[in-house]
């Protein structure tokens, strides 16, 4: 098959065409990286955002590095590019012996640069990466112990492969695409199931034609429900394609939507990130013509069925591709990136939030109102700690409340084995103010509990460190899987959040997607709402009744009283309890 041989360097063929600003409008100290692993022991708290006069949107914060508790050397994922990093929320009850908390899934990656060589010349800004060293093999943080540990799951894995996706269904990983020592991984979807004390793999069983065999492309949960599948590389040429897959409808089955509106170009090494209201945010990538973008785009499932593409408010801080995003609530970080030619984003830009709430883009230092104009170079060493320890691409990025973590990648042709952290702090203020009540109703209960001597992810709703359960770790549609990882819950979700009053454009942006993906979730989260208010009074009517008189339970007008609404259950939102689980794969 004809493998696009640019995917395997760092920077990949460089234009001389710079982004036009047009395309910016909707789009500690350095760390070792040695193999070795890191020096058990406590990180250091997370920075909160800096201050800002005002209550305007805050900066993005600045991230340190984490000093992860590492028993054997194999339990460290150690140096590595072009890997995934998915936060997975926690399972069963806290305090009861099969507990789990929070975990960051690490799986894949390359291992090894060309030559053999862990610092190649770097006169020339590239790194080649060796495709012979790409992994299969799969590493857990657990955020409360600070500890890496190194997974054996049951089943048969996926290849080796980088430059793959992935994404979480519940207590499930979805890993799919790839490139690897055989070329282009299959387009088969494999699951790695989390939710017993041991992992296991499965392989997906999914009917008729789907995305095929790409690398480079994005793949996100949206709403709970849909897998999407965008863009990327089929070893010919950067594709634009949109693939979903609906994990409520079985038996599985991809469709290509055909979405409204003005969408992304064909591109290459974006990233995709999914707010709980269903609204996608598509960012950066590389075209066609190997020029970094810097748009992003933002795409929604209406109420009745159509799918819609709009750009993003705000202007970018600097085009990038290969580099990471995540929410946490309504706010999208960010991190790192390359341009092309060996050089990268640094300077203030190298971190980056998009705040939908605002509107704006930010960067470490304000709002951003026109595109940054900072140094780019292939290796220059120096200057700032802080945006020297975010100057990297190919790395990966995953968030458990409002704490984002960063894992390795690739600097001036070394390959990086560390774990930064920062803590959004202005999250908890953004989704304050867009308390959701028909979805609050709808969310899954959380507890307060802290680890002494670690970090905790904060629930918004109360305002205290929380863990959730995930008994069972069935999914159920429609209803947030955990407190906010990945910015996942539904206090983040107002129209009135989305686009500030006053400041209403009249052109069919970003806002409008908001608002029509908002009202289809709360149109949602109101019937579950509204079925759980009938489930708890019927129940207590039945029980009244039964208590008077035996021959009630047999009463059709009681039995309807305590079972959800079929028709609209079928329609709003999916059974409970639907889960990627062994009885649909092989």
């Amino acid at each position: 098959m004809d493998v696009d041989s640019r995917m395997t360097t760092e920077s990949d063929s460089d234009s001389d065409a710079t982004t036009a600003a047009a395309l910016g409008r909707g789009s500690g100290s350095e760390t070792s990286s040695s193999s070795a692993p890191s020096t058990p022991g406590t990180p250091a708290p997370a920075p909160a955002s800096p201050a800002v006069a005002g209550s305007g949107p805050r900066p993005a914060p600045g991230y340190t590095a984490v000093n992860a508790v590492i028993d054997k050397k194999e339990d460290g994922p150690g140096c590595r590019c072009g890997h995934t990093l998915t936060a997975v929320p926690a399972v069963g009850e806290e305090g009861s012996p099969g507990y789990v908390g929070p975990r960051l899934i690490l799986f894949g990656g390359a291992t090894a640069l060309e030559g053999n060589s862990a610092t190649p010349p770097s006169s020339a800004g590239s790194a080649g990466i060796r495709l012979a060293g790409a992994t299969a093999d799969v590493h857990c943080y657990d955020v409360l112990s600070n500890k890496w540990s190194r997974l054996t799951p049951l089943g048969e894995p996926p290849s080796p492969r980088a430059a793959h996706v992935a994404t979480a269904v519940g207590t499930m990983v979805v890993i799919q695409g790839g490139i690897g020592p055989a070329g282009l991984s299959a387009e088969d979807l494999h699951v790695l199931d989390l939710t017993q004390q041991r992992p296991r793999w499965h392989r997906v069983v999914v009917q008729g034609p789907g995305p095929g065999p790409r690398y480079g492309h994005v793949m996100a949960l949206v709403g709970q429900r849909f897998l999407l599948t965008i863009g990327g590389n089929d070893g010919k040429r950067p594709l634009a394609d949109v693939w979903a897959l609906d994990t409520a409808a079985k038996p599985y089955e991809w469709r290509k939507l055909e979405p409204e509106g003005e969408g992304p170009p064909p591109c290459m090494y974006a990233t995709a990130s999914a707010r709980s209201d269903g609204l996608l945010l598509l960012c950066g990538g590389r075209d066609g013509n190997s020029v970094p973008l810097s748009s992003a785009y933002g795409l929604a499932k209406h109420r009745d069925g159509r799918w819609e593409w709009a750009i993003a408010p705000g202007v970018s801080p600097s085009p990038r591709y290969q580099h990471a995003a995540v929410f946490v609530n309504a706010r999208l970080h960010v991190s790192g990136g390359a341009l092309g030619g060996g050089r990268m984003v640094e300077d203030s830009s190298s971190v980056a939030v998009l705040d939908t709430a605002a509107g704006v883009w930010c960067d470490t230092k304000s709002v951003v109102t026109t595109p940054r104009t900072g140094r780019y170079s292939a290796d220059a060493a120096g200057g700032d700690a802080a945006v020297e320890l975010t100057r990297r691409c190919r790395h990966a990025a995953a968030a458990v409340g409002d704490l984002i973590f960063l894992y390795g990648g690739l600097r001036g042709g070394v390959l990086l084995d560390d774990l930064l952290v920062a803590e959004d702090l202005a999250a908890a203020e953004t989704t304050t103010a867009a308390n959701h009540a028909a979805a609050s109703a709808a969310a899954t209960d959380t507890q307060a509990g802290k680890a002494p001597g670690r970090y905790a992810y904060n629930d918004e709703r109360t305002k205290q460190a929380a863990s959730e359960s995930a008994p069972d770790g069935s999914v159920v549609l429609g209803t947030p899987v955990a407190p906010p990882l990945n910015g996942d819950m539904y206090t983040d979700i107002s129209p009135e959040n989305a686009v500030p009053q006053g400041h209403r454009r009249s052109s069919k942006g970003v806002d409008y997607l908001v608002e029509a993906s908002a009202a289809e979730a709360e149109a949602i989260s109101a019937t579950l709402a509204a079925v759980k208010a009938r489930q708890v009074n019927g129940e207590a009517e039945e029980l009244s009744d039964k208590e008077q008189s035996p021959d009630s339970s047999s009463s059709n007008k009681h039995s309807s009283l305590i079972k959800p609404d079929t028709a609209l259950s079928n329609n709003m939102t999916p059974p409970p309890g639907v889960r990627l689980h062994h009885r649909a794969v092989s």
